[in-house]
């Protein structure tokens, strides 16, 4: 069976929208392990029904129990909220970049880019894995790639920020991933419980992350050096242009010099004839 560490302070309190906002209360819920979740809404859900307030009730009813990979993620979200912030910027700063690569240019601000999401990504996987215990390493692929995720999704970014992701959540494969992503399956129902990990079944699901995120790294390290090669192309051509430019510069100032010498002898022979000299 799989423990989950339990985040310090983080109850849920009788009464707490009379002060505190919807999302926050769902913050709250979604700090509990996933086997107090479903138990803390419906009280939660009740009370707000009791009071009076059917409206939030419906919503804070809909709430669905985060996966073990989504608990993870939204753990590290409450203790690394400043990663999480530089996370979502590295996202849009990749985006920035991969667009000006792939019209000619800014190849070292995408590999820069890049390397700076990849660190914040294995950072915050770190606390995740940690987050659950001594089986949070079978998860990790996941976890990461949940991350990555939202480092380039504007909505799921937004619930990671606040700690309410509820699913799994992995980029779309290639050099376009970074416009979207894939939500998996994997959440829990209302009902289920945790159970015991096929260890065979996880080597093998790790073998199967680390193969696409291979593939992931391949793609985008191909379209990083056609970005790059397309670079140096467009700045060969570019210092030929100043070349010729100059060039046809200098030819301009030696014909305009030999068309005043010539408007010279031509106002000169005009003179002559006109004096017969």
């Amino acid at each position: 069976m799989i423990h989950f560490s339990r985040m310090p302070g983080r109850r849920i309190r009788r009464g707490v929208l009379n002060t505190r906002r919807l999302r926050d209360a769902a913050r709250e819920l979604f700090a509990l392990p996933p086997e107090e979740f479903v138990a803390a809404r419906d009280r939660l859900a009740t009370e707000l029904k009791d009071a009076g307030k059917t409206d939030e009730a419906a919503e804070v009813k809909k709430l669905r129990r985060p996966s073990i990979v989504a608990w993870a993620v939204n753990a590290a979200s409450r203790e690394r909220p400043e990663e999480v912030a530089a996370l979502r910027e590295s996202g849009q700063a990749l985006r920035r970049a991969q667009r000006k690569a792939l019209s000619g240019g800014g190849g070292e601000d995408l590999r820069r880019a890049t390397d700076d999401r990849r660190a914040l990504i294995q950072s915050l996987a770190d606390v995740g894995v940690a987050a659950i215990g001594a089986r949070g390493g079978a998860h990790r692929d996941a976890i990461a790639a949940t991350f990555d995720a939202a480092s380039v999704d504007d909505e799921l970014g937004e619930r990671l920020q606040f700690g309410t992701l509820e699913r799994d959540a992995k980029p779309t494969a290639g050099f376009g991933a970074i416009e979207g992503f894939e939500v998996l399956q994997g959440g829990g129902s209302e009902d289920d419980e945790a159970v015991e990990e096929d260890p065979a079944e996880a080597r093998r699901e790790r073998a199967r992350e680390a193969r696409a995120a291979a593939q992931r790294a391949a793609s985008a390290e191909r379209a990083a050096e056609k970005a790059r090669t397309r670079a140096e192309d467009l700045k060969e051509k570019a210092a030929a242009a100043v070349t010729a430019a100059r060039e046809a510069d200098s030819d301009a100032k030696r014909l305009a010099d030999e068309a005043r010498t010539e408007r010279k002898r031509a106002d000169r022979s005009a003179k002559a004839a006109e004096t017969g000299a």
